[in-house]
């Protein structure tokens, strides 16, 4: 297949190498989150798809039964964006705004953890005691701190780097993270968009 495919390394923010109404159809999967400025990677890629194009994505959103003013709605946010290394935490519209903002039409714009009906939760995993003992090891929050002082422990031995104790310490916390704002709603994953570059 490689006479059917190119492969073009570069930033979503900067797409200059690519020339302007190139591609068909455009996705990202829990990418724009990360820009520093969702607009501007928007509007590279409104660039560089064809009129009438359809772009379609999925991104980590606040909801709606986020408050700003609760101090523990504050606190998960902060402990989401410091472990999954976001500036911030758009909402759903925010997320529409600089779609519209950089020309798309938003066609669909859908909380998929919600809209599937009653199944697993998307945080279920990080939480579930099923499973085989590893698992059960990684997953629930004793696993985790068992994995905390294992890797303590190990760092003195000098079997692992210095500061895995403290990574491992960071990816615990946005577990937690993770389950307190899906439980509580105020968080998800799934917001799924679809927008149409106009003719």
């Amino acid at each position: 297949l490689d006479h059917m495919v190119d492969f073009e390394t570069c930033s979503f923010m900067d797409m200059s190498t690519i020339e302007d109404d190139t591609f068909d159809r455009g996705y990202a999967i829990e990418s724009t989150c990360h820009a520093p400025d969702k607009q501007r990677a928007f509007e590279e890629v409104f660039r560089v798809l064809k009129p009438g194009a359809l772009f379609w994505g999925q991104e980590m959103c606040l909801t709606g039964k986020f408050d700003p003013k609760d101090d523990r709605h504050r606190a998960i946010k902060e402990d989401l964006m410091r472990g999954i290394a976001l500036k911030d935490i758009a909402t759903f519209g925010e997320v529409n705004h600089a779609l519209e903002a950089a020309g798309f039409q938003v066609m669909e714009g859908m909380d998929r953890a919600i809209l599937e009906g009653p199944s697993t939760p998307w945080y279920q995993p990080m939480e579930s005691r099923h499973g085989t003992v590893g698992n059960a090891l990684r997953r629930l929050p004793w696993g985790r701190k068992a994995a905390i002082t294992g890797s303590k422990l190990a760092e003195v031995l000098r079997l692992f780097p210095k500061g895995s104790a403290e990574v491992i310490r960071l990816l615990d916390r946005t577990a937690e993270a993770y389950i307190a704002g899906g439980k509580s709603g105020i968080f998800t994953p799934l917001y799924c968009f679809l927008a149409r570059k106009p003719l």
